[in-house]
């Protein structure tokens, strides 16, 4: 009996409630990636980025350079402060973009050097301050004279540092300035410190001829005490590197008013002992004539001495003892009369050899 036509009940039943499975037919193969898309494109060059910028300005936003930078300039808001800040920062602090700009003077934009400098306006602003801040200082202040300062006592080194502390600027400006054609002898030269302080003075005294007249006053009394005429220290005064003699002469009576109540002070000390001396003297004149026929003075010179070892009360003429012996080994071997570093100090002092 042959069953090959008949279906069994379970058989049957499993073929309805479960649907007969297809396998899907495998996707087609996808064809190899091409070269272009494995490779990145190549960054524009600097040219063509600039080309692309300026024709993004002329085409699309129809902008001149200029007018980009006057509303960037004039742009307000916290977005436009920072990209102001960022241009400033790029155009102005950038060592490498100013000196393609400003080194170079065979270019188109030379003009642009000149029209920065007028900009700047350095010499009302910075270098106007920097000297007003040079008249505040010695040697360059009236009151050193007040302090009895002295053109003797100037170490223009020193003065040449601090005025770098106040005017930078202008002594770098100067230094380039008084730099020589030829660079070695710039090189090998010590710098003229003496020169600087001389043309700052004369800057300072410029700006403020009033209050800024220290170096001035103490030159043209050093001057004076050498034996300079008159006619030599105005001729100096047009220079600006003296004040007048007029005005020398005034400092010169000041210093003797305030000298005589220095050695009035001093000579009312126990310690102290006074020496003076009185001359006479015909100042005449070589031609007389009936509105001048000389001058005759009559002059007490004194001086005070600080003593040593002076009893309390000063000295009397009870204390003088005709019997005391006074050798002169004792006076050769005295302790001020030694061969000491003291005398050299002394013997070497700038006053005294002016003197012998």
């Amino acid at each position: 009996m042959s069953f090959d036509g008949l279906a069994s009940p379970l058989s049957s039943a499993i073929s309805i409630s479960s649907p007969p499975t297809f396998s899907s037919p495998p996707p087609p193969p996808q064809p190899p990636p091409s070269v272009n898309t494995l490779r990145r494109r190549s960054p524009l060059s600097d040219a063509e980025k600039l080309d692309k910028v300026f024709e993004c300005l002329r085409t699309d936003v129809y902008w001149s350079v200029s007018e980009f930078l006057r509303a960037l300039a004039a742009a307000e808001g916290p977005v436009n402060i920072r990209r102001k800040t960022a241009f400033a920062a790029a155009a102005y602090t950038d060592s490498e973009v100013l000196g393609l700009y400003f080194e170079d003077e065979d270019q188109p934009w030379n003009g642009v050097r000149h029209s920065v400098i007028q900009a700047l306006d350095l010499g009302d602003k910075e270098l106007r301050k920097e000297v007003l801040q040079l008249g505040n200082m010695a040697p360059f202040t009236k009151t050193l004279i007040n302090c009895g300062g002295s053109y003797e006592e100037l170490d223009m080194s020193r003065v040449v540092n601090t005025a770098q502390k106040k005017a930078p600027m202008l002594l770098q400006i100067l230094r380039r300035m008084m730099a020589p054609e030829l660079r070695r002898l710039y090189q090998r030269q010590t710098e003229p410190f003496a020169r600087l302080v001389a043309i700052l003075s004369i800057l300072c005294f410029s700006q403020r001829q009033n209050t800024s007249t220290g170096f001035q006053t103490l030159l043209g009394l050093y001057l004076h005490s050498k034996g300079v005429k008159r006619r030599q220290l105005e001729l100096l005064g047009q220079f600006g590197l003296s004040v007048s003699y007029h005005t020398i002469l005034n400092n010169i009576k000041k210093q003797s008013e305030k000298a005589a109540v220095q050695v009035t002070a001093m000579g009312q000390s126990d310690v102290s002992v006074t020496a003076y001396d009185n001359f006479e003297q015909m100042e005449g004149v070589k031609e007389q004539r009936l509105d001048y026929q000389g001058a005759f003075h009559s002059v007490t010179t004194g001086q005070v001495l600080q003593g040593l070892e002076i009893p309390s009360g000063g000295l009397r003429q009870d204390m003088l003892d005709p019997q005391a012996t006074l050798s002169a080994t004792a006076i050769f071997l005295a302790s001020g009369n030694q061969d000491d570093v003291i005398e050299h100090q002394v013997s070497q002092s700038p006053r005294l050899q002016d003197h012998y």
